[in-house]
């Protein structure tokens, strides 16, 4: 970063030094003082030892000349006022200097220069050289030479390229002053007679315009002061500055005129000129400086004659501005009032003006130029101090740099392993189709057997027109395909590794390329590098800091040590690239082992495949420098000086390079931490060997927590058996004292209706005794008195004796069966409590089942809202079993319960027909298996359970019921009487929506279960 800092703080200051030998040239009309002024500025930026100016004498083929200014440090012999004769420049070095070439030579006795120009640089002190041609309307005037004379030098691109801009403003500043001289000598001239005076006055103003034309940037400032100067020179009604767009229709930009004319830059926004428009410019385009006293006479047509009325204009003369080669726009004087006679030197004096404006356009432009793509780099600079985002940084580059160039892609190319690569990022014209992943790979063949050629060496390259460089046709091809027409390259390295390129291409057509737009593809593409390497540090650094994080968090979360150890070495070799990463526990007497292992597929695994290791080293030392803490790491083994035994160990690892860290269970050294490369030697980071460090911290971390946690886990395991059996003793506490209070009340509830009901049912004898008492007494009295009195008969009338007679014995009848009924609940629900009978007993298993049926029995029955539940009692034969009544009584309850609680769940949302057609149904069977058990099943065609919910059906607390619906106990306690009570067995068949079979086994004798 400080780097990239530095570059850009002697950019900017290049820039600054580069402005004020600007504003020196513009300000100063003595070449001498501004070739002095701009050497002595360039020697100090640059920290030269000669900073020079040659001049080639005219007439002398470029074979002789001498050093016109100068500015050298201390102990240098000046150069002044030599005159130099080499007969073998003109033949070696005039063409390439003509085209604008630059000679930067680091250290002339490996250069392989001629004999004489040797002899003349050593005549010269001089031992590295930079020369930068000085071009005067494309002829080459001279030089501007940079002499570095203690020792060679490597000339640094920026440098290179600020010397050559100084160079063009050398131009410009010959230009400017052979303008003036030429203006000085006029004025001379037109002195020596009166009639000469007014032109003298007008190249006078013409001096003050250029001088303030010279003495601004700001075009603005530049066009309001030239319009109204020449107004006022000229005198005429309007003077104006026109532009044209780029179908040549045009604009007033710039006006200055008398009162009583109105303004054209208000009124005319656009002005579409036919004739202009058809022939790009007219006669302008031509140079030409055009003058019409009378419009009127000029033979136009009245389409044009129409227009310039618009303008107001009876006369004008219009001399054209130019940007470089190209018609930019006219410089035009009017004369409103009436037509005018314009003279020769007012002529000459607009085409001076014009081609004054156009320098100024021309300096603006590329002022405007140099500013943007300063603030372009800048912006970038910015991005990439202010982001660590690669792809946001490489977006902005390529939209910065697309906008200032106006080309019409600008994309970033990156190159992979074998030369070929792709692109990766780009900005591109609507237009244009684009790059970034929508064409394969490129495979450039040149590049791909050169390795990257000629931008391996940090050169920049561009091709103004693909068609006339000399391409190969297959070449040629590659580039059609980036639909390109003239491009501009620029390589971007990471750290001294070419990574890519940047690359501007122009698609609508050739396009001569400038040095100053290559240099800013070059000085992008050097922050491109600096933002790739530190992207890499930081991407790096972030996955460090992301996998020891990850490492932390798996040490936090997980209380498996085998877990995190494989973790660790997995994330550390991702993170590292290494071959394998593992780890290694010591013994008691210092050999060791490896427990854990990453390792690349094509290398042999260590753990499980090698013997204890025993580094004699190591086990001497007992752990050696790892027992203080420290890591190590070399980069090579067989340059480090290990000892042939150790070189051996390590090859069998298959270790080139190794760096490991120290793993430390409390104080004591537990084991190592390692990484190996195994098929090169490595240059290990300082952070990689940190990020181990800190891993084996970690691990350290996660020893100890194995250790506390499992002795933690041991003590919870205790905890929670001891609260599982507590809680299930006292589930089954609770569940046998519900289940013994219902015996209870069951029991209660049948003594105390067995008291009245045998009261009733012992007096039903003696009541019928009594009642055919009476009917015989009815009958010996119908005998004895066949006609009975009136109020008898009224009497036997009115209380129908007959059907008394008819109808008591019935009734009699029928609470003798009412009485006889409640007699066999009673007995049934003393048989279902079995309060009595707490030992083991022969009982009937078929009493125990009908008893509890008699109590579930309000449940079989139709409700209204559904029908009843059909009920098959399949009883076999069976001898009474030796059973706990009560507690095998519990059993039956809870299996029928719970048949019938699944027949309900399954009937839920249906209607009454629906659940009839469906006949609900349970199934109770009995059967005799052997001579030593019995076999009691209840099977119900209700909602089935999936086989995992079968698996769970009798641990405790399990229900699959709704909240508050059950306990979870029923089955669990069901389950522990039957197979622990009874030494039976409880089983479940079921499946989800097929219904749901218990199965109990019991054994017809305790005795029995010695047979099982």
């Amino acid at each position: 970063m400080a780097s990239c800092t530095d570059k850009l703080f002697e950019q900017i200051q290049q820039q600054k030094t580069i402005a004020g030998i600007i504003d020196k040239i513009r300000s100063s009309n003595d070449l001498h003082t501004i070739l002095n002024t701009t050497a002595t500025e360039i020697r100090q930026l640059l920290n030269a030892d000669r900073v020079c100016v040659f001049r080639f004498l005219p007439e002398s083929g470029c074979e002789e000349g001498e050093f016109v200014a100068e500015d050298i440090t201390e102990g240098i012999s000046s150069a002044l006022a030599e005159r130099v004769y080499d007969r073998c420049f003109g033949s070696q070095f005039t063409a390439d200097y003509a085209q604008g070439r630059i000679q930067a030579i680091a250290d002339i006795d490996e250069a392989n220069l001629s004999d004489c120009y040797m002899s003349i640089l050593k005549r010269f002190q001089v031992r590295a050289n930079l020369i930068v041609p000085v071009l005067k309307d494309g002829e080459l005037w001279g030089l501007l030479c940079v002499h570095q004379c203690h020792q060679p030098r490597r000339w640094q691109l920026p440098e290179i390229e600020f010397v050559r801009k100084i160079a063009d403003y050398f131009a410009i500043a010959l230009q400017q002053a052979e303008q003036l001289e030429q203006i000085t000598n006029q004025a001379t001239l037109l002195a020596k007679t009166k009639a000469q005076s007014r032109a003298l006055k007008r190249q006078k103003a013409l001096v003050k315009i250029t001088n303030r034309i010279r003495q601004s940037l700001d075009w603005t400032v530049i066009c309001q002061t030239a319009t109204k100067e020449t107004l006022d020179i000229i005198d005429a009604d309007r003077v104006t500055i026109y532009q044209f767009n780029e179908d040549w229709s045009g604009k007033f930009l710039f006006e200055s005129h008398k009162e009583g004319w109105q303004s054209l830059t208000e009124t005319l926004i656009n002005i579409r000129d036919t004739h202009f428009m058809a022939t790009k410019g007219g006669c302008y385009k031509n140079n030409t400086v055009l003058a019409i006293n009378d419009i009127y006479q000029a033979r136009y047509t009245e389409c044009y004659i129409k227009l310039l009325e618009q303008l107001q204009a009876k006369a004008y003369v219009v001399a054209p501005i130019f940007e470089k080669d190209h018609l930019w726009g006219m410089l035009a004087v009017y004369q409103n009032s009436g037509p005018r006679q314009w003279q020769t030197d007012e002529i000459e004096l607009l085409t001076q003006i014009g081609e004054q404006l156009s320098i100024a356009l021309r300096q603006s432009l590329e002022q405007e130029r140099a500013i943007n793509r300063q603030k372009s780099l800048i912006k970038i600079v910015s991005k990439i101090r202010r982001s660590f985002d690669f792809q946001d940084i490489c977006q902005t580059a390529t939209d910065e740099v697309r906008s200032i160039l106006n080309a019409d892609r600008v994309a970033i190319y990156q190159f992979n392993s074998d030369w070929s690569g792709q692109f990766l990022f780009e900005s591109v014209a609507e237009q244009w189709q684009p790059l970034v992943n929508n064409i394969p790979p490129v495979e450039d063949t040149f590049l791909m057997e050169n390795q990257g050629g000629r931008y391996r060496r940090n050169e920049t390259f561009s091709v103004d027109d693909i068609y006339t460089v000399g391409h190969q046709d297959c070449h040629i091809k590659l580039l059609e395909e980036f639909q390109a027409k003239a491009y501009a390259i620029a390589p971007i390295f990471e750290n001294n590794r070419l990574w890519g390129l940047l690359a501007a291409y122009q698609n609508t057509g050739p396009r001569p390329w400038k040095n100053d737009e290559v240099e800013l593809l070059a000085q992008i593409g050097e922050q491109l590098g600096i933002a790739i390497q530190q992207s890499l540090e930081q991407e790096r650094a972030i996955n460090r800091q992301k996998s020891l994080i990850k490492i932390v968090s798996k040490i936090r979360r997980s209380f498996d040590f085998q877990d995190i150890c494989q973790t660790a070495t997995d994330e550390v070799r991702s993170i590292l690239n290494a071959d394998r990463v593992a780890i290694y526990q010591f013994n008691s007497d210092w050999s060791g082992q490896f427990l854990f292992e990453s390792v690349a597929e094509q290398w042999q695994p260590l753990v499980n495949n090698i013997p204890p290791v025993e580094d004699t080293f190591l086990m001497e030392n007992q752990g050696g420098r790892y027992r203080r803490n420290e890591t190590f790491s070399v980069d090579d083994i067989y340059t480090v000086g290990h000892q042939d035994c150790h070189i051996k160990l390590l090859e069998e690892f298959q270790a080139k390079a190794y760096a490991i860290a120290p793993i430390f269970d409390d104080d004591k050294l537990w084991g190592l931490l390692a990484a190996y490369q195994n098929n090169a030697p490595r240059s290990w980071q300082a952070d990689e060997i940190d990020l181990l460090a800190q891993v084996g911290e970690q691990l350290g971390i996660a020893l100890q927590q194995a250790d506390y946690v499992q002795y933690i886990q041991n003590q919870a395991e205790q905890l929670k058996n001891t609260l599982d059996n507590l809680k299930e003793s006292q589930a089954q506490l609770i569940q046998t004292e519900k289940m013994a209070s219902l015996g209870q009340l069951v029991a209660g509830v049948a003594h105390e209706i067995n008291n009245p009901v045998n009261f009733i049912y012992g007096n039903l004898s003696h009541l019928n005794g009594h009642v055919h008492d009476l009917f015989n007494f009815l009958k010996v009295y119908e005998a004895v008195y066949p006609e009975p009195e009136a109020t008898v008969a009224q009497a036997i009338d009115e209380y129908d004796i007959d059907f008394i007679k008819q109808d008591f014995p019935k009734i009699v009848d029928s609470i003798s069966l009412g009485t006889e009924r409640i007699r066999e609940i009673v007995t049934s629900l003393r048989n279902f409590s079995r309060i009595d009978e707490a030992a083991f007993k022969a009982v009937d298993i078929h009493e125990g089942l009908d008893s509890t049926l008699l109590i579930l029995q309000h449940r079989l029955k139709d409700t209204g809202s559904s029908p009843a539940i059909e009920l098959i009692q399949d009883y076999g034969s069976l001898p009474l079993v030796t059973c706990f009544p009560s507690q095998l009584n519990q059993v039956f309850m809870n299996l029928l319960a719970n048949a019938i609680d699944a027949i309900e769940e399954s009937n839920k949302g249906l209607s009454y027909q629906e659940i009839k057609e469906k006949q609900p149904c349970i199934t109770i069977r009995t059967q005799q298996l052997d001579d030593h058990a019995v076999a009691i099943m209840f099977q119900d065609n209700g909602t089935g359970m999936s086989e995992g919910t079968c698996q769970r059906i009798f641990d405790p607390f399990f229900t699959t019921k709704a909240v508050g619906k059950g306990t979870g106990m029923g089955l669990s306690i069901s389950y522990q009487i039957v197979t622990e009570k009874h030494r039976g067995s409880l089983k479940c068949i079921s499946g989800k929506g097929q219904g749901t079979t218990f199965t109990i086994r019991l054994p017809i004798t305790q005795e029995d279960t010695l047979h099982e």
